[in-house]
């Protein structure tokens, strides 16, 4: 009998890497920003119109610094835990772009740990404005057949509850703040959370 798949998210999730972005960010264009400021619509961060947009993130993916970003506390107790009883699979909106030095990091935060790795493709092209930042991994949750997904975004949540997913909205971070959470989503804000959650379903 197969296991059910727990759909995993890269970034804030597994690796800290708000922090590494936003020091890169700091150093390369002089901002003076804290990770408070993060925001998934990069324009937003930085307050700069799309064409800098564009050509600072192909920088920034460019650089090599993803591999750099530090893993977050305690995802490498849980998950073995949790792979007891579950498939787990990597979903991350990085860019393919960045798709080897992220199967890198994951190697060498996560050695063999994970089933699969899915890119969901939404940042392929950061030349394009608009839709991109109002688009969900539903699809591609449902592509793999995930039971839960684990993620920062509360657009991914609210896409993969909506779609019979549950889902567990990861951290407690100025970006995914909300008053009442829909139905069908349950924030975690440690893995420690995340494996208690998880203790709870059975």
């Amino acid at each position: 009998m197969l296991k059910p798949i727990i759909a995993i998210d890269v970034d804030e999730v597994l690796a800290d890497s708000a922090a590494q972005f936003i020091g890169f960010s700091n150093d390369q264009w002089g901002t003076n920003l804290t990770v408070d400021d993060y925001q998934e619509h990069w324009a937003e961060t930085w307050q700069v119109d799309h064409a800098e947009t564009a050509r600072r993130s192909q920088q920034w993916d460019a650089s090599g610094e993803v591999i750099r970003s530090n893993r977050k506390p305690g995802a490498l107790t849980v998950l073995p835990y949790l792979a007891e009883r579950f498939q787990l699979c990597v979903t991350t909106s990085r860019p393919t772009a960045v798709r080897a030095d992220t199967i890198h990091w994951l190697e060498k935060h996560f050695p063999n740990t994970f089933d699969a790795v899915h890119f969901a493709g939404i940042f392929d092209d950061r030349t394009l404005e608009g839709d991109m930042y109002t688009m969900t991994k539903a699809d591609l949750y449902q592509q793999i057949g995930a039971e839960y997904i684990i993620d920062d975004q509360l657009k991914h949540c609210v896409g993969a509850a909506e779609a019979g997913i549950q889902a567990i909205l990861f951290g407690n971070y100025r970006w995914n703040q909300k008053d009442g959470l829909p139905a069908g989503i349950t924030r975690a804000e440690d893995w420690a959370a995340v494996k208690a959650y998880f203790d709870r379903v059975g």
